[in-house]
C-alpha cells in the first residue's frame, strides 16, 4: 500500500513500535557489546555465564514491544502474520528435523544461530513472495 492509503492512527501505532523496537534493540547492542567486552577477561564460572547472558534482559524489551505490536494490528493481518510465522516454523523444523539425521552419520553439529538464520530468513522470504502474489 501507499503511504497515503494509512490511517494517522495506524502511522502513529507504527511509529510507536518502531520507537519501542528500536530502543530495545539499540539497548540491546550496547548491553551485548559490554558484556562480550567484560566476559573475554573474565575466567569461566557463573559470573561469566550472567554476564554473557545479560543482553537477554534487553532482547526480553524487544519482544515485549513485538507482542504489543501485534495485540494492536487488526484481524486480517494478525492471521496474515501468524500464517508466515507457522509455515517458518515448518520449514525451520524440518529442516532442524532433516539434519538431525545427518547429524547421526557425522555431519557437524550446528549452532542454534543457524536455525535462527532460517526461521528468519524464512520469514522474510514468505513475507516477500506473499506481498508479490497480493500485487497480481
Amino acid at each position: 500500500m501507499l503511504n497515503n492509503q494509512y490511517s494517522k492512527k495506524d502511522k502513529a501505532l507504527a511509529k510507536q513500535y518502531g520507537m519501542e523496537l528500536g530502543l530495545s534493540l539499540l539497548i540491546y547492542i550496547v548491553v551485548l557489546m559490554a558484556s562480550i567486552y567484560f566476559a573475554k577477561a573474565m575466567e569461566d564460572g557463573l559470573v561469566r555465564t550472567l554476564t554473557v547472558l545479560t543482553p537477554c534482559i534487553p532482547a526480553l524489551g524487544a519482544l515485549w514491544a513485538i507482542v504489543r505490536q501485534f495485540k494492536r494490528l487488526d484481524d486480517y493481518l494478525r492471521v496474515w502474520l501468524l500464517e508466515i510465522l507457522a509455515i517458518s516454523g515448518a520449514i525451520t523444523t524440518i529442516f532442524s528435523f532433516s539434519y538431525g539425521f545427518l547429524e547421526g552419520i557425522g555431519y557437524p553439529k550446528l549452532s542454534g544461530f543457524i536455525t535462527y538464520a532460517i526461521f528468519m530468513g524464512s520469514w522474510g522470504a514468505i513475507t516477500c513472495i506473499r506481498k508479490i502474489m497480493e500485487r497480481e
